[in-house]
């Protein structure tokens, strides 16, 4: 005659691994719409207009490069020579200006941006950021180009930040956000784009006198038929 063995309960115990992975899965789930929703809901994405502004610090031809981004699926490229300025103006892109050249360019372009934004671009900074995007630029028109490729990526929701921090690196004055360059690759990869280079009165900057000590500046008049041209293009 042979001993029965009694079957274990395990009942109990698969109920509790059960409800522990549940609960995982639900806090999983959780967390990746916190961080989705977080970017998806932002003011800077619902804005209609979010601008951009760089400057490219090249040794042969430094540049400025104005991007405005809309939610209609439209994306502008304005291209502007250093020195730029108009008529009876006492403000010029200057590198000296950082930031507050973006409001001397949406003034000449009779523009304004929800959030607007600068950045300060060095080679060095377009190789390291085109490295964390995972494309090839060595300028601020191939890394637009190669976002707009790109696009904004599922796993961007969490990358965003190191983005943002890899700029920063390179340009600590730099006011780029985590929301803006969201927004700046989600447009870019889901818009058309126009680009439009703006021309001037003298192919080279113009040396100008100033004060009595025989300092000079430097000045770029921009044609205002070329300035009115790209303001309609804009309003339109």
């Amino acid at each position: 005659m042979s001993l029965i063995k009694p079957k274990r309960r395990r009942g109990p115990k698969l109920l509790w691994l059960i409800l522990v992975i549940v609960l995982v899965v639900v806090a999983g789930a959780g967390y990746v719409y916190f961080i989705v929703n977080g970017v998806n809901s932002s003011d800077e994405m619902k804005a209609e207009y979010v601008d951009y502004l760089f400057y490219w610090q090249s040794a042969d031809n430094p540049l400025y490069y104005y991007v405005r981004t809309t939610t209609v699926g439209r994306t502008s490229l304005v291209i502007f020579p250093i020195f730029a300025t108009i008529q009876n103006s006492k403000e010029v892109l200057d590198p000296q200006l950082g930031a507050d050249a973006v409001e001397a360019v949406q003034s000449w372009l009779g523009t304004s941006g929800d959030f607007s934004y600068f950045v300060n671009f060095t080679p060095d900074l377009i190789d390291a950021l085109s490295s964390k995007l995972g494309v090839n630029a060595s300028n601020p028109v191939e890394l637009i180009d190669a976002m707009a490729l790109r696009g904004f990526k599922l796993f961007d929701y969490w990358k965003i930040n190191d983005f943002v921090q890899t700029v920063k690196e390179y340009d600590v004055a730099s006011i780029l956000t985590s929301e803006g360059i969201a927004v700046l690759l989600r447009r870019l990869g889901n818009s058309s784009r126009m680009t439009y280079k703006l021309e001037t009165l003298t192919e080279f900057p113009m040396k100008i006198s100033v004060g009595v000590g025989g300092e000079t500046v430097s000045r770029m008049y921009l044609k205002p038929d070329s300035l009115e041209t790209v303001k309609k293009a804009l309003a339109d």
